[in-house]
């Protein structure tokens, strides 16, 4: 009888979990092309929030080229991740409850007319949110409300305080991902 047990051999972490400051990521959605007629872009993780319940893990890495990105990396299960692509829409005081369903107009930069979204809301999530980048790390206790729309966009509400932060966001493909992490000569 051995008084240590063997160290269980483990897999080593995704590469969408944790990425480092500094690491380069690829994407190649659809967005990504629309916006750029490029067929992807390399964007560097400029700060991240990462927030942790019980059962829940969630990523927003900030990518910065010449505009923003959020990359948004949920781990479902030890081997399934979802995936968003996210703008920041704003950030405000918060004076009432979220309600239910919440609409967003847009406007078609093309046609310039409005386009009423309406967002169902899917969960709420109490979570403890550490914020990092170069210079700062800052932890929160936050509340996030998800909403879903009929055309599968994504916005997430985060509760911090006294501020409420939208993100406007669409799902995407783990093959529209390629991480290339800090310190590291080869992709994962």
């Amino acid at each position: 009888m051995t008084l240590f047990r063997r160290k269980r051999e483990r897999s080593p972490a995704s590469p969408l979990e944790d990425i480092p400051i500094g690491s380069m990521v690829d994407l190649a959605d659809t967005t990504t092309f629309a916006l750029s007629e490029a067929v992807s872009r390399t964007f560097e993780v400029k700060a991240v929030r990462k927030y942790e319940n019980r059962g829940f893990l969630r990523w927003l890495y900030l990518l910065e080229n010449d505009e923003e990105v959020i990359l948004g990396v949920e781990k479902v299960d030890e081997e399934d991740y979802n995936l968003a692509r996210f703008v920041l829409d704003s950030e405000e005081e918060f004076n009432e409850p979220l309600p239910s369903r919440i609409r967003m107009n847009f406007e078609d930069p093309e046609t310039g007319e409005s386009e009423e979204v309406e967002y169902e809301r899917r969960g709420v999530i109490e979570a403890h949110m550490t914020y990092l980048d170069p210079d700062v790390r800052e932890e929160y206790d936050v509340e996030i409300h998800d909403y879903l729309a009929e055309d599968a966009t994504i916005l997430m509400v985060e509760i911090s305080g006294n501020w409420v932060t939208y993100f406007l966001g669409e799902p995407i493909s783990l093959n529209d991902v390629t991480v290339y992490p800090k310190g590291k000569g080869e992709e994962l």
